[in-house]
């Protein structure tokens, strides 16, 4: 019996490339294909599909929030991410929140045909891609714990820095010197290995520090 495939994609070309893939297999079968989030969940109840093929980046709604709407409807559904999106930190984010998988839009059609095959056996899928990258023995470390090694005085600049603040607005809410904000902000960036404010925010998100 193949199993049964939805796919949430936006791009034809993307949607065409994937059913190209999945109707030359005798283990799966495409029963149903939304563009949206609003599409997507009437077609899961409709299809009874076992995979759902998910993109991220869709027109209508956050990619994250619709896997949770999926896990309110469906539990047992096997979620593959199918992204662009090459970052740790929403590899963690997919696995915490329920997807059984993450592929890149570039993986080998033998890759997402392995991920199709090996969802239901394993943890958690990752593409080949990233798991070789060096930083991937990070990607799962307790994100709790990076951030018990900061000071309360880190914690306060991170939560001001991530909620759009410069230095020196940092340095006013604190009474501080901007520079004295500076030399926080670097080595809250070399505890935490990142490298930037995009980062920062990310895992003041992620800790629930904002």
């Amino acid at each position: 019996m193949r199993s049964r495939v939805v796919i949430c994609e936006d791009h034809e070309i993307v949607f065409t490339g994937l059913k190209l893939i999945l109707d030359q297999s005798d283990d799966f079968e495409i029963v149903g294909h939304a563009q949206s989030g609003n599409e997507l969940l009437p077609l899961l109840t409709q299809s009874n599909a076992s995979i759902l093929i998910l993109d991220l980046n869709l027109p209508d709604t956050d990619g994250f929030a619709l896997l949770k709407a999926v896990r309110e409807v469906n539990k047992d559904i096997f979620v593959i991410i199918l992204t662009m999106y090459q970052d740790l930190h929403l590899i963690k984010r997919a696995k915490d929140e329920g997807a059984n998988a993450y592929l890149l839009k570039n993986s080998s059609n033998e890759e997402l045909m392995e991920a199709l095959r090996q969802i239901s056996h394993t943890s958690f899928f990752v593409t080949k891609e990233l798991q070789t990258e060096g930083d991937h023995q990070d990607l799962f470390k307790d994100e709790f714990s990076q951030k018990m090694k900061l000071t309360r005085r880190e914690i306060e600049i991170i939560r001001l820095l991530a909620m759009g603040n410069t230095s020196q607005q940092a340095s006013v809410a604190l009474t501080i010197s901007p520079h004295t904000v500076d030399t926080h902000r670097k080595n809250i960036f070399r505890k935490l290995k990142i490298n930037n404010i995009a980062d920062l925010v990310r895992f003041a998100h992620d800790t629930k520090i904002i």
